[in-house]
């Protein structure tokens, strides 16, 4: 991950994708989240897979320590 990562932006989409149960808002919060740590590729394509929300959830997790 880069060192530069906002992590309030990453705080506050995984926070969204975490409180809803609408699968396309939770993937495009993922998504956001996801590209700004540079653990999925910036494609524009936000229908991630389940392998990939969870490689974000656990990149997230890793980067704010337990904040959430």
């Amino acid at each position: 991950m880069p060192e530069d990562i906002n992590k309030s932006y990453v705080q506050r989409y995984v926070d969204q994708a975490r409180s809803t149960d609408d699968d396309n808002l939770k993937n495009n919060a993922l998504y956001r989240a996801g590209t700004q740590m540079e653990v999925i590729p910036c494609d524009g394509n936000d229908k991630l897979t389940s392998e990939q929300r969870q490689t974000v959830l656990d990149a997230a997790d890793k980067l704010l320590g337990g904040q959430e």
